[in-house]
């Protein structure tokens, strides 16, 4: 090359140079492309054009051609440096941490690469990368107060995905301690104080888990999760309007999080606070309808407007990441045994936190007690704490064999039930609180049946059936059901001797002597605004009636006689009764003329006390399994009369009913007679019947 030549070339490569540094790159581009016609393949050159087009907008030719020197010059640490910067720019992190690793190794003493290796490996999420890189940045540069926070941050971080990593392990006590190391490095991150606020409200440690809340909720008032999980704490201890409260913060912050709607839309029913329900129905609806978030398919049972294909759809988008988020569990049994091989008796395990004082068990204590033990050996598998109640000692001596799963983490519960060898596996809890419906997907027994507690599907490839009825799942509904359908008569046992207390009196009740009292003790959250307007219709036509209703909550109470007050209706015509044992509520519920049910979800062990009590119930019809279980008890009762299809029939039979005193005394005397006479009330025959249907399923 000439010196001629090569003096242009060095002149237009410096001028390409200081147009770049000053940000005129097309400029840069123009003396770089000239100077490189009279010194071609000048590697410098070759370079720093590459780095101007890479930088103004075409990046893949500038590129190529800082790639194309750097196999001229493959130790030139500043080439790898360049490149490195313009792909951190870009957003190509993993890259820009590999050119950067290749500049360090040239040009170690140089903070400002380590530096970028470091921001390179953090947003790369190499957590132990990017510590290795600040150690030497900080080494280098010991007053750079980023060096020394990027370090701070990435300790906590490292701490916090340890932690994490053990409390999805179960390892909670491993987990707290590796969350309180990196709180010590950033005391202020929110999502290290709530996930270790939720381990402690996982243990129990209420008042440490709601101060951890408090202080992420005062770093970040904005973060939705510190407020929803604040709530939920609030909610288990039992603090409902403070629950609320801090679960309509978390919705204000995330509006658009499904599970925070359904979480506080349940809370504002639960208060029969109705003032902007129907947006957060709408919420709720469109998470379950997209699936974009794990919405409690227990809620959307008595979600207003409820329809029985929403509810289907939350039940699957719920079984569906149940299952995605289990561990894996050793193989199971998949097939029942030969036909003809099989032991003399039929192994049926009921699955239920329920054996105590609780509705299901009252329900079906007859039915236990019943079983033919020459043909069925029956196992209650209970992961429920012994409450001490003479029902628990009761479901405990009804049974053959009592399994005590309570506190057991899930593979040893699942391996013990496996390790039975049950025949039928009998989910009683569904999706209702406290379930542990997912240990089914384990396939515990070749036949796994949903029944009697959860209203509705599980939407699970993992329960083969569900028992219910003609009346609460017609057969044309079977679309209704990812389960196929079971029948008996009526899907719901019940017991015929109740333990009842002496009888009461209205005046002890509270209860004007000479009204005619209505009556519904279904908890709030079933009472919808529709209901409610519609139990108000019926009390202003019947000025001598008053609502005696199940004191749920204060909060409920205020409201619902404001509302009756801004309605026309005395606040005083509204009567709450305190909740009481189940034989003092027996006792005292034949002081009411007539039982009114809620819809969409029914009374269920509400509507079979009230006709045990010999209380008439009316009923509103839909087309859910929960909107039908009422008209199937009065079915089996001979009470058809008192089922209406329509929100009007609903009325006018309520107010038809409270004007023919002469009516109301005959359907009364037919309701008493029930208790002694019905089939509705008789376990033992209850039995037999689902004795014969389990055992139809392993003949032929």
């Amino acid at each position: 090359m000439s010196a001629h030549r090569k003096n242009e070339a060095a002149r237009l490569f410096a001028e390409g140079l200081a147009h770049q540094q000053a940000g005129r790159l097309a400029e840069a581009r123009r003396c770089y492309e000239r100077g490189l016609k009279f010194d071609p393949g000048n590697p410098d050159a070759l370079f720093l054009l590459g780095k101007a087009l890479f930088d103004g907008g075409e990046p893949a030719a500038g590129e190529r051609k800082m790639r194309a020197a750097i196999s001229a010059r493959p130790q030139a640490a500043n080439y790898h440096a360049g490149l490195a910067s313009s792909l951190a720019d870009a957003g190509r992190q993993e890259e820009a941490m590999a050119a950067f690793a290749l500049a360090v190794r040239g040009l170690p003493r140089d903070p400002a690469l380590w530096r970028g290796l470091a921001a390179s490996a953090t947003l790369c999420g190499r957590v132990d990368a990017a510590l290795d890189a600040v150690a030497q940045w900080r080494r280098l540069a010991p007053d750079d107060g980023d060096a020394a926070r990027l370090y701070g941050n990435l300790c906590a971080r490292r701490h916090f995905e340890r932690g994490a990593a053990l409390a999805a392990r179960d390892d909670a006590e491993a987990a707290i301690g590796e969350y309180e190391a990196a709180l010590r490095f950033d005391a202020q991150a929110p999502s290290i104080l709530v996930n270790l606020a939720n381990l402690y409200a996982q243990l129990g440690r209420e008042d440490a888990a709601r101060a951890l809340y408090e202080r992420a909720i005062a770093a970040s008032p904005e973060d939705a999760a510190a407020h929803f999980d604040l709530g939920m704490l609030h909610l288990d201890a039992g603090r409902r309007i403070e629950a609320a409260a801090a679960l309509e913060r978390a919705a204000a912050c995330a509006p658009d999080d499904g599970l925070i709607a359904a979480q506080f839309l349940f809370q504002q029913m639960h208060l029969c606070r109705w003032d902007g329900l129907g947006e957060l129905v709408r919420r709720v609806r469109a998470a379950v309808e997209d699936d974009t978030a794990d919405i409690p398919p227990f809620i959307v049972l008595s979600l207003p407007g409820t329809t029985p294909a929403l509810q289907r759809r939350c039940a699957e988008n719920h079984s569906a990441r149940l299952y995605r988020g289990q561990a894996p569990m050793p193989p199971m049994p998949s097939m029942p045994p030969a036909r003809g091989k099989r032991r003399e008796r039929l192994r049926v395990g009921y699955l239920s936190s329920d054996f105590k004082s609780h509705a299901t068990v009252f329900l079906m204590i007859d039915l236990l007690e019943a079983h033919d033990r020459s043909r069925f050996e029956i196992f209650a598998l209970s992961y429920s704490v012994d409450d001490g109640s003479p029902m628990r000692a009761r479901a405990v001596a009804s049974v053959e064999h009592f399994v005590e799963l309570a506190g057991l983490p899930a593979p040893q519960a699942v391996a013990r039930i496996a390790a039975l060898e049950l025949d039928v596996l009998i989910d009683l809890k569904g999706y209702t609180e406290g379930n542990h419906s997912e240990w089914l997907q384990y396939r515990l027994a070749p036949v796994q049946i949903n029944w009697l507690g959860y209203p509705g599907t599980l939407g699970a490839p993992w329960a083969d059936y569900l028992i219910a009825d003609e009346i609460t799942a017609p057969a044309e509904h079977q679309w209704m059901f990812s389960e196929r359908l079971l029948y008996l008569p009526c899907y719901q046992p019940n017991c015929r001797q109740r333990e009842c207390g002496a009888a009461s009196t209205r005046a002890a009740q509270g209860l004007p002597e000479e009204a005619l009292v209505l009556c519904s003790f279904n908890q709030t959250y079933k009472i919808t605004p529709e209901m409610f307007a519609l139990w108000l219709e019926v009390l202003r036509a019947v000025p001598e009636a008053v609502l005696w209703l199940w004191a749920s909550n204060p909060w409920a109470e205020d409201e619902l006689r404001r509302v009756a007050a801004c309605s026309g209706v005395a606040p005083g015509r509204l009567v709450f009764a305190d909740g009481r044992p189940q034989a003092e509520h027996l006792a005292r519920l034949p002081l009411a003329d007539l039982a009114l049910d809620t819809f969409p979800c029914n009374g269920h062990t509400t509507t079979s006390d009230a006709l045990w009590a010999g209380v008439p119930v009316v009923t509103l019809r839909g087309e859910a399994f929960a909107a039908r279980v009422a008209a199937s008890l009065l079915a089996t009762a001979g009470l058809e009369e008192l089922i209406a299809d329509t929100p009007e029939a609903y009325r006018e039979r309520v107010v038809g009913l409270c004007r023919d005193a002469g009516l109301r005394l005959r359907l009364r005397a037919r309701t008493e007679a029930l208790r002694a006479a019905s089939g509705l009330f008789d376990g033992v025959s209850f039995a037999r019947r689902l004795e014969s249907l389990l055992s139809a399923l392993f003949s032929g």
